[in-house]
């Protein structure tokens, strides 16, 4: 529609993997050169993980492109099969042509001779399966065991699995320990950065036949292009397609940053709401627009009449509350800061056990063992080394308030019944604790496991399963202090972190929070303090000790 318009040859920023459009940074060519060396040389067993968008099946495609024909492979795109279809799809691939063996022995045995054949041949096979994450772990042992196939010098086939990150978490499964030990290269494929967001555009717009393409999205577009997709280049397509067409419904010559963030917002808000409805057939493009752009306007004055209801009701009603909470928010919470490794292994647990435990286990009288970090005293007992008298001091408690002839009697609240949640497509265990109760860690995940029997592997749930989140009991809420380490903007990244850290024997916590500027992100979190004191000499332990390049004691409100 709109490639005349902008002097183009063809569509720049279509989803499909082709070829001709991939972009090779420094990056991608290093992961190219090493997947290439992988196949050509036989290693076996190759795995290549990245995030939903970031080019995963591209670069599957770019290496395909440039092997040669020695090279013999078959592609799965669907592993959502069983056992029986899976050595059915190998067979009729192989063979090229439908063939069902009678038993598993009669495929092994015609699988290998062909193999053999191959090997004789001087050509090498390969085997592609793309959306590994969604594997079955009988699956995952059935493409292992095809592995053995081999002789005294070399490997009759080559395994190429292609995943999101929770395939690593598969892997790293007491169950699939064998196979994790068989995978000799392994690459991450990471978003882009705001140079190579640009170089991506560039590579795309000049592929399309475009000669100036900077006058057509200008650096401030780029940039909000690189800030809108997080470097995900699916995301990049979809807001670059859409401002070329907005550009093009507007008459604009030239795509600006402003263009681009309509088009962001406008997809944000396509999941429920008229703005999604595609205009009557024949309806000119700028009217079109036109109408779009009338029901965002008035969607957003209605949430911000609503919103000042709410916060109107809530000034005048419980003025004092909010402000209480309201200056804690903001005297206590630190910042949302990147970062995005540790460096080191961690220091043991603080505290010893989780923070359900040692709440378990208070003291009545409410005091708390916080742990120490090794070598120092108790916060609480500590004594001034020039006055030998305490640093800090007791408070006298408040004696409790008189009952007045008005005064109702206090009654118990009602248990809070658990709450029930259906698993939809893309969510895990972690993720939606993370979203019910405000904060995960090693306790609730266990906890959750003890109310839904069903569940026996935290990393697979199925779609449409129903979760009982029961309610965590008055004694495990309130208020206490952590070291925050590290923040995400995708959940996967943030619990990739979290069950190395666990893995480890680490006191480790996933925290939801929302960024001004970044939205819904994820932080990472270690040990829990009663004290700030305690936190604040736990974070300065951390950074002075290299394990990680930010640390920082915040206060944290669990509900």
């Amino acid at each position: 529609m709109y490639e005349e318009f902008y002097g183009l040859s063809e569509k720049p920023f279509n989803l499909t993997p082709s070829p001709r459009f991939v972009y090779l940074g420094e990056v991608h060519k290093e992961a190219l050169a090493l997947l290439t060396y992988g196949v050509v040389e036989r290693k076996g067993f190759i795995l290549l993980t990245g995030e939903v968008g970031t080019g995963k099946t591209t670069m599957v495609q770019a290496l395909l492109s440039n092997l040669d024909n020695n090279i013999q492979y078959i592609y799965l795109s669907n592993p959502v099969i069983s056992r029986e279809e899976f050595l059915d799809y190998i067979a009729f691939s192989a063979f090229k042509r439908k063939i069902h063996f009678k038993s598993k022995t009669e495929f092994l045995y015609e699988f290998e001779e062909f193999l053999k054949d191959c090997l004789q041949h001087q050509k090498t096979f390969l085997l592609i399966i793309d959306e590994a994450h969604k594997l079955s772990l009988d699956l995952l042992e059935e493409v292992r065991l095809l592995s053995n196939m081999e002789t005294a010098d070399e490997k009759l086939i080559n395994i190429f699995l292609v995943g999101q990150p929770e395939l690593n978490e598969t892997l790293a499964m007491p169950e699939c320990r064998a196979l994790l030990q068989r995978i000799s290269i392994r690459y991450h494929i990471k978003p882009l950065d705001l140079k190579g967001t640009r170089e991506y555009v560039a590579a795309r717009m000049e592929t399309a036949g475009s000669k100036d393409w900077h006058k057509i999205f200008t650096k401030g577009a780029v940039k909000a292009l690189f800030e809108c997709s997080t470097g995900y280049p699916r995301m990049i397509n979809i807001l670059a397609d859409n401002a070329l067409l907005l550009g093009y419904s507007r008459e604009k010559k030239q795509i600006s940053s402003g263009m681009v963030k309509e088009c962001h917002q406008d997809i944000q808000l396509e999941a429920g709401t008229p703005s999604a409805t595609p205009p009557p057939a024949g309806e000119p493009p700028v009217q079109a627009e036109k109408k779009r752009a009338g029901w965002a306007g008035a969607l957003r004055w209605a949430i911000l009449c609503l919103s000042l209801v709410f916060l109107v009701l809530i000034l005048s009603r419980r003025s004092t509350e909010f402000y209480d909470f309201f200056s804690k928010l903001m005297g206590e919470t630190a910042p949302a800061h990147k970062a995005d490794h540790v460096k080191r292994p961690l220091p043991p647990r603080t505290g010893g056990g989780t923070l359900q435990d040692r709440l378990d286990s208070a003291d009545p009288t409410g005091k708390t063992d916080t742990g120490t970090l090794k070598g120092q005293g108790a916060a609480e007992s500590r004594i001034s080394p020039e006055s030998g008298t305490p640093m800090a001091h007791a408070r006298e408690p408040k004696p409790p308030p008189v009952p007045t002839a008005a005064a109702e009697p206090v009654r118990p609240k009602p248990e809070e019944p658990p709450k029930i949640v259906v698993v939809k497509e893309g969510d895990t265990l972690t993720g939606l604790a993370a979203s019910v109760y405000g904060w995960v860690d090693e306790g609730i995940i266990e906890m959750l496991k003890r109310s839904n029997p069903q569940i026996r592997d935290i990393n697979w749930i199925d779609v449409g399963q129903k979760i009982t989140f029961p309610p965590i009991h008055a004694s495990k809420q309130g208020v206490t202090y952590t070291v925050h380490i590290a923040s995400f903007k995708p959940f996967a990244n943030a619990r990739e972190l979290f069950q190395q850290l666990i893995d480890q024997g680490h006191e480790a916590y996933i925290i939801p929070v929302i960024d001004p500027d970044k939205g819904k992100i994820y932080r990472v979190t270690l040990g829990s303090f009663t004290e700030r004191l305690l936190a604040v000499q736990f974070a300065s332990d951390v950074v002075k000790r290299g394990i990680s390049d930010y640390a920082r004691a915040i206060r944290l409100e669990m509900r």
